[in-house]
């Protein structure tokens, strides 16, 4: 800008043959480079993110990159029309922004399902519902699956409830719906009646991240989870479609295999039948196992192409597996468990012995369960969230609702709960390290938590502004611990021994529920499914000028 150097703004080439996005970001002095093995010869077309600031008018966004060093300034201007200034902000500064406590924020933000799962609150904001007309927008959206809903086949799990004292996941909705009609357009305001708060630009380390953003060949796919295997190909759950996917990114090839999602009559009545392939899980032999509709596990046996299909004995099942480590030889999932006594039914887990095939028998996960006191849910039980097994093979879990930790002992098939320090943290979903700690996103408290599972001893660290919703929490093998994060198109990452932590802007919008670290990278390589945009997102962190590699 006018000759002065700016830090942390990220500078985009995305190929027009492919569509794949490369990005960097300017360091202190203003400069930026692109890995020379990131950029394929080839034309391409240049953009910018840095909230507040543009390509100055004139500039060309026409780049030919023909495999040779070559250099380019530029230059950025500041925008002023706050039509425009809008549209770059995040939902998190848009959340920023907006007026009212954080009462009211919480509201809106602290449900099962909040808004940002399914798009922005640009939208929002945009809009010009007044009160009573949110309401029948909010109905609709609790029709449908948040976790399918950018697909095609949008699907609806359930009816509109009514709009007489209509609830938005335990909040009364005409009390989010007025506090709405005061952030947008409606009443004919022609503009927002608040000044934008922007989150700070990239600085330092945060500068050093090369990312590529890879789009999804099959259209409106739907991407909730990858893996990534012991040769650095990532798999992917296309949740949209019946589809397991794969890319090398070696060969850059995606590849495909239609899953064995069940017919609705092997489906137990009352169930419903959830399309497409969710959590995705690479065991040490290189096997996918996935999660599927209804009351089954799914391995992939990637040498053969083939499916197998290990039934589970639940009535419902949580849509999400533990890891499968080299070695460990067990992986579980939960469900409602279907007593013979024809009593209530209980969430269970059973741990599924990938080399017999056998299951052992089932854990009651919540013969201690205290109430949640939440005053966002009702449901004291709700459900184990985002499994794991410590080094000796038991069971682990975030219950999210009652906040805390749930370890189950397979060997006397009990249960013990373990509350997070923070109350009301919402645990969402985790990994155990190498050193038997299981680290977990808190989603309501900002925060990454970690349990030493030799001692029990749960520890907390912030990680950001109110509201960053931390959502999954991986520890790589350099000692830090990654998470993604909701509504801010930033990566996070903690380093533990300190504290501190790093801020990576993404270049695009994207809504992730999983981190996943590649091991089998000779650099530091994490990789984000892109939901709602059907992309997978590389994050690589490299030693010395990323231009020179």
């Amino acid at each position: 800008m006018a000759g002065k150097p700016f830090e942390g703004v990220l500078v985009n080439l995305r190929s027009e043959g492919s569509g794949w996005l490369v990005s960097v970001a300017s360091d202190q002095q203003g400069n930026y480079g692109f890995p020379v093995q990131r950029l394929s010869p080839g034309s391409y077309t240049l953009s910018v993110r840095a909230t507040g600031f543009a390509l100055a008018p004139g500039q060309s966004t026409e780049v030919v990159v023909r495999g040779e060093p070559e250099s380019r300034d530029i230059e950025l201007v500041a925008v002023t029309d706050r039509t425009l200034l809008s549209q770059q902000l995040t939902s998190l500064e848009w959340l920023q922004s907006w007026p009212g406590d954080d009462r009211d924020k919480s509201a809106m933000m602290h449900n099962l399902v909040n808004c940002m799962f399914c798009h922005s609150l640009e939208r929002i904001a945009r809009s010009n519902y007044d009160a009573e007309g949110f309401l029948p927008v909010m109905q609709r959206m609790l029709t449908y699956e948040t976790d399918h809903s950018s697909a095609v086949r949008t699907q609806r799990v359930a009816p509109p409830p009514p709009l007489e004292n209509l609830s938005w996941f335990g909040t009364d909705a005409r009390r989010i719906a007025r506090y709405l009609a005061t952030v947008n357009l409606s009443d004919g305001r022609e503009d927002w009646p608040y000044d934008f708060n922007f989150l700070p630009r990239p600085k330092g380390e945060e500068t050093r991240a090369v990312v590529t953003v890879f789009p999804i060949p099959r259209a409106n796919s739907v991407i909730h989870d990858l893996d990534v295997d012991d040769q650095g190909r990532v798999w992917y759950g296309n949740t949209g479609w019946d589809y397991l996917g794969m890319f090398d990114p070696r060969t850059q090839q995606f590849s495909e295999w239609q899953a064995p999602n069940f017919l609705p009559s092997e489906v137990p009545e009352g169930t419903d039948r959830i399309v497409g392939v969710q959590d995705i899980q690479v065991d040490g032999n290189g096997d996918v196992w996935v999660a599927v509709g209804g009351t089954k596990l799914a391995r992939f046996l990637p040498a053969t192409q083939r499916w197998q299909a290990f039934d589970l004995p639940v009535i419902w099942r949580n849509p999400f597996l533990s890891p499968v480590r080299d070695g460990e030889g067990g992986i579980w999932a939960t469900g409602l468990a279907a007593p013979p006594d024809g009593h209530q039914r209980h969430e269970t887990a059973y741990r599924l012995d990938i080399t017999t095939g056998k299951l052992s028998a089932g854990i009651n996960l919540f013969d201690h369960m205290p109430p949640p006191d939440d005053p966002f849910h009702d449901d004291p039980l709700n459900y184990c969230y985002m499994m794991d097994q410590d080094q000796q093979g038991d069971f682990l879990c975030t219950a999210p609702v009652p906040s805390g930790i749930i370890r189950g002992d397979r060997q006397t098939g009990k249960s013990t709960f373990y509350p997070t320090p923070t109350r009301h943290a919402y645990p969402r979903r985790g990994f155990r390290d190498d050193e038997n700690r299981f680290w977990f996103s808190e989603f309501y408290a900002d925060r990454i938590g970690v349990m030493d599972l030799n001692t029990n001893e749960i520890k907390e660290f912030p990680v950001g502004p109110k509201f960053i919703s931390p959502y999954y929490a991986r520890p790589d093998n350099r000692g830090y611990v990654w998470s993604s994060s909701t509504g801010s198109d930033r990566l996070l990452r903690l380093d533990p021994r300190t504290g501190a932590y790093n801020s990576y802007l993404m270049p695009v919008y994207y809504d992730a529920r999983k981190v996943v670290v590649d091991r089998s990278a000779s650099h530091t390589t994490v990789w984000l499914p892109n939901k709602n945009t059907a992309e997978l997102i590389r994050v690589e962190l490299f030693d010395g000028d990323v231009s020179d590699q």
